[in-house]
């Protein structure tokens, strides 16, 4: 009961990311470099497309695009090429994006891919958090076991993310889901929460029982923890993300007598609002729950 209220209470909160695209325009282009004006929502990592418009009932996807910087009223952003569709047998245009082509960032964040330990906190995040539509598991599952993956890598979220159009993938941890675009991997947002990430299923909950292993190679391993694989991943593609790096390295230094203490020991000595970045007002509310 105390679980079912405290989800109820945090998941409005958990995934503030966007899941409607904005819209903006390219102001300039360099090389592979393409500026926009600065809009609402926007992140440093987040993809999108260059969308050009030939009448206003037919347009195309030139390109992605992946914010590099936000510095003032200007977003800059490396052009990433589109490979989903391409075919050889066919003819193709020889489009290039140009001034005014309209792009589109946060592109498919409607959809994500939620990571969880069990399927008790699995459904409870994905039933009260219903302006999402959450891809389930079982399509990720499948993927890794047709690549002999039972330990998932980056590539592996990178390509099934293409095929089944998913935008953002979602983590949960003790105490905190951490969101991240699903093709720079880069950090969207994290959240602390009160509930704990007990009793993992390996790798992830799904309800696909086994997953294939290649005989030698990267990912052809059964994964042996939930958190530490996760976390390291995350933390491989934020370099620079000062809280996930300290996540990591706390993670890395507990010991396996203080296995269930790590974390509350660590989360009571760090300053929230400066660490994490928690509104204020998600401090009152869970200051509230709890009490």
């Amino acid at each position: 009961m105390r679980l079912t209220l405290l989800l109820v209470l945090f998941t409005n909160y958990l995934f503030a990311v966007i899941n409607v695209p904005v819209h903006t325009k390219v102001l300039s282009i360099h090389d592979q470099e393409i500026t926009t004006p600065a809009v609402e929502g926007a992140q440093v990592g987040m993809f999108g497309a260059v969308v050009h418009w030939f009448d206003d009932t037919h347009s195309t996807a030139l390109s992605w695009v992946e914010i590099k910087k936000i510095e003032d009223d200007t977003i800059t952003l490396d052009m990433v090429p589109i490979r989903a569709l391409e075919q050889s047998a066919l003819p193709s245009g020889k489009w290039a994006p140009a001034v005014g082509d309209e792009v589109i960032l946060g592109y498919n964040y409607q959809r994500g891919l939620l990571i969880a330990p069990n399927s008790s906190i699995y459904k409870k995040i994905t039933h009260y958090h219903q302006n999402r539509s959450w891809i389930h598991p079982d399509i990720f599952a499948a993927a890794l076991s047709s690549n002999g993956h039972p330990t998932p890598l980056r590539e592996d979220f990178s390509a099934a993310c293409r095929v089944n159009n998913i935008g953002i993938v979602s983590f949960m941890f003790d105490k905190s889901i951490i969101t991240v675009d699903c093709q720079s991997f880069k950090i969207l947002q994290n959240k602390s929460t009160s509930v704990r990430a007990d009793e993992p299923q390996l790798p992830f909950y799904s309800r696909v029982t086994h997953i294939e292993a290649n005989w030698f190679g990267e990912g052809s391993d059964e994964l042996e923890e939930y958190s530490p694989h996760y976390i390291t991943l995350i933390a491989e593609n934020n370099p620079d993300n000062k809280w996930i790096q300290t996540y990591k390295t706390a993670r890395e230094e507990a010991t396996s007598d203080n296995e269930e203490s790590w974390f509350d020991s660590w989360f009571e000595n760090t300053d929230i609002n400066v660490e994490i970045g928690l509104e204020n007002e998600d401090n009152e509310i869970n200051r509230g729950a709890q009490e």
